[in-house]
C-alpha cells in the first residue's frame, strides 16, 4: 500500500512539474514576445514636426524672467535663469524619444546647438545623424550627413535618461535629424527623425568652404575644424567656428557682441570647453552649451592673443597687456581667479638696457607644469621661460638672428647642421605627446619666412645638454607674411595659412590630405582640429 502511494505521489509531482515548466515556458515565451514587439525598429527613419523652442524664443523667456530687455548672454545670472527655465520643462514634461525635449542653443553659446532630453524603459545611449538635402538652395549636397555619439555621462555607460547636446545643424537650411538608440549590448532598439527649420544665421554666411580632397575622406583624422578670427559678414563678428571634413560648417560659438576678443586657442578640462569670450575674460561651458564660470584678468588687464591650458595643474597661461606693459597671465580654473605672472619689459631688462627693439610674442604654450616656450616674432626668436609661476628666468634662446645675443648668450642655443632657421615664425609648440631624452624635446614652428616666396613647418629636436637645436623635418606650406599657424591633432599636422586664406592637413607621414580655402577672399587668423570627445560627443 506504501509503495502504491508513494508511486501515486511521484506521478502527481512530475504532472505539476511539468505544469510549471510549460507556464514557465509559455511566460518567458510572452516576455520575449512583448520585449521583441517593444524593441522592433523600422527600417526606415519617419521625419516628424517636433515641438521645439528655438533660439529666440528661449532668449526672449530668459529675458522675461530677468526681467531686462537685452540681457547678456555671458553672465552668470544669464545662465542661471537658462537652466531653471530648463529644469522646469524636464520637470512638468514626459518626454520620449518620439516626443523629446528639444531647445536650439539653450545657452547662447552655440547657436546651432540642439539640445535633447528624453527618458526610456531601458538603459540607452544614443547616436545621432544630421543631413540636409540643399544648402543654398543647391541641391544634391555630397556628403552632407553628419554623425556623432550623445554625450551623456562621463562613463559612456548606458542610462535611462537621455541628455546631451546635438552638433551639426546647419542655419538656414531645413535639417533632418535622425536618433538612434542602443541598449546595454549596443543593440539597436529604436530610431526616431525630427525635421526642423534652422534659421539663417546673423553671423554667419560662409556655410560651406572650398575643398580639395587629395585622398580619401576616411584617411583624414578624427574631429572639427576650430577656426579663430574669421571676418565672414563684414561686421566684425567675434566667434568661433567649426567645419567638417567635407568643410560644412557643424557650430558656432559666438563671443561677446561688440567686444574684442582674443579668438586664439580653445581647450577642454573635466569635459568643459575653456576659451576667451572677450578680451577680458574666459569662460568654462558645460556640455550643454551652460557657462559654469567667468574668469576676468586683474587689474584692468587684456589678452593679446594665445591661450594654453595645462589640465594636470589647472592652470591656463595667455599672453597679455596691463598699464602698457606686455606679459603673461595665468588664469586659475578652480579658484576662478588670474594674476600677472611674467612682466616682459622687467624679464627682458638685459636686452632693453642694450638698447634692444620692442618685442612682439605670438603663442605661448606649458612645456612642463612649471615653464613655458614663447614664440617672439621681432628677433625670430623662439624662448625657454622656466619656473613661471615662481621666479621666471629666460633658460633657452632659439633664434634665427643675433639680436638677442648678446643679452642671453649664456642660453643662446647654436645650430647643429646646415639649414635656415626660422624668420619672423608665428608659432611654435612642442610635442607634448613624444617621450624623448630628459633634456630632449622636439620643438615645432610655423617659419612665416616673412619676404620668402613660401612659408614651412619646421620641426626641431632641442638637446639642453649640449645647448643645439636640429632641423629633423622640414615642410614647404602656402605662404603668410603674417598670421596663421601649425598644430597638431592625433599625431596630423593642420597648417593655417593666411597668404592663401585657408588650411591644409597632412598625414604622420608627411603627405598631404586635404585643403581648404575661404570664400571672397577671407581669411582667419588660426585653425586647430580638436576630436571634442568629452563634450560634445562621447570618448
Amino acid at each position: 500500500m506504501l509503495k502504491k502511494a508513494l508511486k501515486i505521489s511521484l506521478i502527481i509531482s512530475i504532472f505539476f512539474a511539468v505544469l510549471l515548466a510549460g507556464a514557465a515556458f509559455l511566460t518567458k515565451k510572452t516576455k520575449d514576445n512583448i520585449k521583441k514587439a517593444e524593441t522592433t525598429v523600422p527600417d526606415r527613419v519617419e521625419y516628424a514636426r517636433p515641438e521645439i523652442i528655438s533660439a529666440k524664443d528661449m532668449y526672449k523667456k530668459v529675458a522675461k524672467k530677468l526681467k531686462e530687455k537685452k540681457p547678456e548672454v555671458y553672465s552668470v545670472k544669464y545662465q542661471k535663469a537658462a537652466k531653471s527655465i530648463i529644469d522646469k520643462y524636464k520637470k512638468n514634461g514626459k518626454y520620449t524619444v518620439d516626443a523629446p525635449l528639444l531647445i536650439v542653443n539653450p545657452y547662447g553659446t552655440n547657436t546651432t546647438g540642439l539640445y535633447i532630453y528624453f527618458k526610456h524603459k531601458f538603459r540607452v545611449n544614443t547616436k545621432y545623424t544630421v543631413s540636409v538635402k540643399e544648402i543654398d538652395g543647391k541641391e544634391n549636397i555630397k556628403d552632407a550627413d553628419f554623425s556623432g555619439s550623445l554625450y551623456t555621462n562621463t562613463t559612456g555607460m548606458p542610462l535611462a535618461e537621455q541628455e546631451g547636446l546635438i552638433i551639426g545643424m546647419i542655419p538656414g537650411e531645413k535639417n533632418y535629424v535622425s536618433v538612434y538608440i542602443y541598449d546595454e549590448n549596443n543593440k539597436m532598439i529604436a530610431k526616431a527623425g525630427y525635421k526642423l527649420d534652422v534659421p539663417e544665421s546673423e553671423t554667419v554666411t560662409m556655410k560651406t568652404l572650398n575643398v580639395t580632397h587629395d585622398r580619401e575622406v576616411s584617411q583624414l583624422s578624427e574631429g572639427l575644424y576650430s577656426v579663430f578670427g574669421l571676418d565672414d559678414t563684414g561686421r566684425k563678428d567675434k566667434h568661433i567656428l567649426f567645419y567638417d571634413n567635407d568643410g560644412m560648417i557643424r557650430a558656432e560659438l559666438p563671443l561677446v557682441k561688440g567686444g574684442d576678443a582674443a579668438e586664439t586657442n580653445i581647450g577642454l578640462i573635466d569635459d568643459k570647453l575653456f576659451y576667451a569670450v572677450d578680451s577680458k575674460r574666459f569662460a568654462l561651458i558645460d556640455r550643454f552649451g551652460k557657462v559654469e564660470k567667468l574668469i576676468g584678468l586683474e587689474d584692468g588687464a587684456v589678452s593679446l592673443g594665445d591661450m594654453d591650458l595645462n589640465t594636470a595643474i589647472r592652470k591656463a597661461v595667455t599672453l597679455s597687456k596691463r598699464k602698457g606693459n606686455d606679459g603673461i597671465h595665468s588664469v586659475d580654473i578652480l579658484e576662478g581667479k588670474s594674476k600677472e605672472i611674467i612682466n616682459f619689459n622687467k624679464l627682458f631688462a638685459s636686452y632693453y638696457k642694450k638698447g634692444g627693439s620692442k618685442l612682439k610674442f605670438t603663442s605661448v604654450q606649458f612645456i612642463n607644469d612649471n615653464d613655458l616656450i614663447v614664440s617672439e616674432k621681432n628677433t625670430s626668436s623662439v624662448i625657454r621661460i622656466n619656473n613661471v609661476f615662481r621666479n621666471p628666468s629666460i633658460k633657452a634662446v632659439i633664434s634665427g638672428t643675433e639680436e638677442l645675443k648678446s643679452a642671453y648668450e649664456k642660453v643662446f642655443y647654436s645650430k647643429d647642421g646646415d639649414f635656415v632657421s626660422q624668420k619672423r615664425q608665428n608659432t611654435a609648440y612642442v610635442d607634448r605627446s613624444e617621450k624623448l631624452g630628459k633634456r630632449q624635446y622636439h620643438l615645432m614652428v610655423f617659419n612665416n619666412n616673412t619676404g620668402g616666396r613660401n612659408s614651412f613647418y619646421y620641426k626641431y629636436m632641442v638637446n639642453e645638454e649640449k645647448m643645439t637645436y636640429s632641423l629633423e623635418n622640414a615642410m614647404e606650406l602656402p605662404y603668410s607674411s603674417d598670421g596663421g599657424n601649425i598644430s597638431l591633432n592625433q599625431g596630423y599636422l593642420i597648417a593655417a595659412s593666411t597668404g592663401e586664406g585657408g588650411f591644409e592637413e597632412y598625414n604622420p607621414d608627411g603627405y598631404r590630405l586635404a585643403s581648404f580655402t575661404f570664400k571672397d577672399g577671407k581669411m582667419a587668423y588660426r585653425v586647430f582640429k580638436h576630436s571634442m570627445k568629452g563634450s560634445w560627443f562621447t570618448k
